[in-house]
C-alpha cells in the first residue's frame, strides 16, 4: 500500500521524501553514536576512578598494617631491651649478685656455699664501653643439680659468661658433690645525662 503510494508520487517529490528519510536516519545515527560514545566515555571514567580508588584504599590498608606492625615491632624491641637491662648487674655490683643468684638457688635443690666478689672490667667497644663483673660461686648438688643450676643460670642472665666451671667429690659424698663456678656478667650501663642527651639532639 506504502509502496504503491510512494510509486504515485511526483520524481520531484519523492527525492524529497527519500532526502528527508535519509537526513532523519542520519540525525538518529548520530544522536545515538553521541549518546553511546558519551555514555562509553563516562563509564571509562568510572571505571578508572574505581581502579583509582582501589588503589588508594589497598595503599592506606598497607601503611595501616604496616604501622601496627612498627608499633608491635617497637614494642618487642623495647621488651627485649628491658628484659636484658634487668638481667644485668646494677647498683653495688656484689650486693646484687648475693640477691640474684639466692632468688635464683631458691628454685634449686642446690646448696650455695660461697659468693666471692670479682673484678669490675671496662671493655671498649666502638663509640660505647661495656663493663663486667666477674664473681665466683662454691655449691653444692648432685650432678644433674649443678647443671640444671648452670643452665638456668645461663637463661636468667643471657650476656653473661661462664668462665670456668669445677666439679669435685668422692666415694663419701653419697651424690653430692662441690661445685665452683665463675661468672662473669654485664653491668648495665649508666643512664645517659642531660647534657649528653642533649648533644645527641643536636
Amino acid at each position: 500500500m506504502k509502496m504503491e503510494f510512494l510509486k504515485k508520487l511526483p520524481r520531484e517529490k519523492l527525492q524529497k521524501v527519500v532526502f528527508v528519510c535519509i537526513v532523519t536516519l542520519a540525525a538518529v545515527v548520530g544522536a545515538v553514536e553521541l549518546y553511546v560514545l558519551k555514555n562509553s566515555s563516562a563509564l571509562t571514567d568510572v571505571k578508572a576512578n574505581i581502579t583509582k580508588l582501589n588503589d588508594q584504599i589497598l595503599e592506606a590498608e598497607r601503611r595501616a598494617r604496616g604501622a601496627q606492625l612498627d608499633v608491635a615491632y617497637r614494642t618487642e624491641v623495647k621488651s627485649f631491651v628491658e628484659a636484658q637491662r634487668s638481667a644485668m648487674v646494677s647498683g653495688d655490683p656484689f650486693a646484687w649478685v648475693v640477691r640474684e643468684i639466692s632468688l635464683l638457688a631458691q628454685q634449686h635443690p642446690v646448696r650455695i656455699n660461697g659468693l666471692h666478689p670479682g673484678i669490675k672490667v671496662e671493655i671498649a667497644g666502638g663509640e660505647s664501653k661495656s663493663r663486667t663483673y666477674t664473681v665466683g660461686i662454691d655449691f653444692s648438688g648432685s650432678y644433674d643439680q649443678i647443671g640444671e643450676f648452670v643452665r638456668d643460670l645461663e637463661n636468667k642472665f643471657p650476656t653473661a659468661e661462664v668462665r670456668s666451671l669445677s666439679v669435685g667429690g668422692n666415694a663419701d659424698d653419697r651424690g653430692q658433690h662441690g661445685a665452683s663456678l665463675t661468672v662473669t656478667l654485664r653491668v648495665q650501663p649508666p643512664e645517659p645525662t642531660k647534657k649528653a642527651e642533649a648533644k645527641k639532639s643536636a
